[in-house]
């Protein structure tokens, strides 16, 4: 579980070259407090249903960031005080990298096999690649059995190596969208939340409903799924709507989060946006998302639990088809 901070910004355009401002720094902090709550929600839910997932990946409960992908770097080094040009955004509680003693704030330093800086841009855009391509080294390396060693430099200069051997997740990277509009969505790989989106929630309860439903299209391998229909697409993806939304409690339930809000939620946001984009048919009507969550709700009160865990049927059926 890997959440990115990869796009956030790069939607906005480029500010002038200035002196920080209060405005502009507490901005920047502010979005990468969601993409913390997301990272805690994320992990949560990926670890916590990792015995019934098909595809798992070992993922340390880390965000990483760089200045670079940032409109304004200058305002990036005072908002976040990089250590070294890739830092420590978020670290989720309880993961591997908690237990390690990683700090938000801390710099990624050395890891095995060197590290790549990439070259700093002469005139500044803002781009992902140093991200991109330290996430993908460490993907790389998690992906082989035994730890891992990672050199941080610490806010006050100090060395801090750590050898992290993090569990088997459930396989998924979250990422905040810096957008306002209320939008979410789910590849395969990564859940995507708009920011605007996670502002309407009201809290991490309703917040877990929501990253539930998109990370149940991923579980269930939607995406992959619809990208193989030829015809009736819009009936396909209401049957994956409707598998996504009852998915979604189990994974809630499973991780500690109240079921019921996945109700509350579905209801206020149908009651405050209607059918929006969901008018093609492509999505139930609201009010039969409600019913079919609360029916869900209620086949999760009858069935048994092991270890304070309950199998859910959509995952155990595609671990019988494997």
């Amino acid at each position: 579980m890997r959440c990115w901070l990869a796009a956030m910004m790069l939607c906005c355009a480029p500010v002038a070259a200035a002196a920080p401002n209060a405005n502009e720094i507490a901005a920047y902090r502010a979005l990468a407090e969601q993409d913390a709550r997301l990272a805690t929600v994320g992990y949560r839910l990926a670890s916590a249903n990792a015995p019934f997932c098909v595809t798992k990946a070992r993922y340390p409960g880390w965000l990483l960031h760089s200045y670079r992908q940032y409109p304004d770097i200058d305002v990036a080094k005072v908002a976040f005080a990089f250590p070294t040009p890739l830092a420590v955004a978020a670290v989720a509680p309880g993961s591997a990298a908690d237990l390690a003693g990683i700090k938000t704030g801390f710099g990624l330093s050395e890891l095995e096999g060197d590290i790549w800086w990439g070259g700093e841009l002469r005139v500044h855009k803002p781009n992902v690649e140093l991200v991109e391509t330290i996430n993908k080294r460490l993907t790389a390396a998690f992906a082989k059995p035994g730890p891992v060693v990672v050199t941080f430099q610490t806010s006050d200069g100090q060395r801090k190596t750590v050898h992290l051997d993090p569990p088997a997740l459930c396989a998924s990277d979250f990422w905040v969208d810096a957008r306002t509009k209320a939008d979410a969505g789910a590849d395969g790989e990564k859940v995507r939340i708009t920011s605007g989106l996670m502002a309407f929630v009201t809290d991490d309860d309703e917040l877990a409903a929501l990253v539930a439903h998109e990370f149940a299209h991923n579980l269930l391998g939607h995406p992959q799924r619809l990208a193989l229909v030829k015809s009736g697409k819009t009936k396909a993806i209401r049957e994956t709507e409707v598998e996504a939304d009852r998915l979604s409690v189990w994974l809630m339930a499973n991780a500690g989060y109240e079921a019921t809000a996945a109700l509350r939620f579905a209801e206020r946001f149908g009651r405050t946006f209607g059918l929006g984009v969901f008018s093609d048919g492509t999505h139930p009507r609201w009010k039969k998302r409600v019913a079919s969550i609360a029916a869900e709700i209620q086949l999760i009160g009858q069935s048994s639990a092991e270890n304070g865990l309950r199998d859910p049927p959509l995952l155990r059926s595609m671990r019988h088809q494997q």
